[in-house]
């Protein structure tokens, strides 16, 4: 039934380009998309026209099915899936018989189209900026007294000679940007009130064309200084994608370094 699936897959497609919820992006494209973001990330267009790669397809949502034979009927069965969140839907539609498929297929794509419409905020996360990131976290803090801190991450790659520590420095930037003082370590981490150390490191994931993707985590402790008391330690792992390694890697221990920085502020000022 491969050639009635296909044939099904161009129906949802034509239906689905008609919403007003969907933007629709053809398997034809991903090549052509995926060479956009290579020249994006080139530095050979501008920053305003160059495309994001938050996804290597640039589609928000994927919907993917079945087409198979159940007794005298043909059952469709559909899945939307979040490429922010991983969230997944599931959707069917019944045929009588493969005349009736035009009319199963416009069933469905109401369906689809119900389920976008419904659960977008969902299934299409909104994007917070750094603005808006800080202002969050010292909703966070509040008004509590703030403790100085040192940060001493250091950090190594699988692939390649490191050359500076990502992630010491986004948690020591965003440390200073919500008003921390934050102590050189390389001076005396034993004058912070809190040292924060830890290890981080990256490694090559996969590439596609001259698009590369890579992992990074991040593993940290946090201590008190006057009594060598441990109050939190945590890990972290994220992915990015450039069209370098060490900078996918580096930018993979940046969003670990977000996402611990938010969990550890409770900890700073208890």
């Amino acid at each position: 039934m491969n050639k009635q699936g296909a044939d099904l897959a161009t129906l949802l497609e034509a239906d689905l380009s008609t919403s007003e919820h969907v933007l629709t992006v053809e398997r034809e494209d991903l090549g052509k998309i995926l060479s956009e973001q290579e020249l994006g990330k080139s530095g050979l267009v501008s920053a305003d026209t160059a495309a994001k790669v938050g996804s290597l397809t640039g589609a928000e949502v994927l919907v993917t099915g079945r087409l198979f034979a159940s007794g005298n009927q043909y059952m469709i069965v559909a899945k939307i899936m979040s490429t922010g969140t991983s969230r997944v839907y599931g959707v069917t539609a019944v045929a009588n018989d493969l005349a009736s498929l035009p009319q199963a297929a416009q069933e469905l794509t109401g369906k689809i189209d119900g389920v976008l419409a419904t659960h977008r905020d969902v299934l299409v996360p909104q994007v917070e900026t750094p603005e808006q990131r800080l202002q969050r976290l010292r909703v966070i803090l509040g008004q509590r007294p703030l403790p100085s801190v040192s940060v001493l991450i250091p950090e190594r790659d699988y692939t390649q000679p490191t050359i500076d520590p990502a992630a010491q420095t986004e948690i020591m930037m965003l440390l200073e940007e919500l008003g921390f003082q934050v102590i050189d370590p390389d001076k005396d981490h034993r004058k912070a009130d809190i040292a924060i150390t830890g290890e981080a490191f990256s490694e090559l994931g996969t590439r596609h064309g001259n698009l590369v993707s890579s992992r990074g985590r991040i593993e940290l402790k946090i201590m008190r200084n006057s009594n060598h008391e441990l109050l939190w330690a945590d890990r972290e792992t994220a992915v990015a994608v450039d069209i370098g390694n060490r900078t996918a890697g580096k930018d993979a221990l940046q969003k670990a370094a977000e996402k611990l920085v938010e969990r550890m502020l409770p900890k700073l000022t208890k």
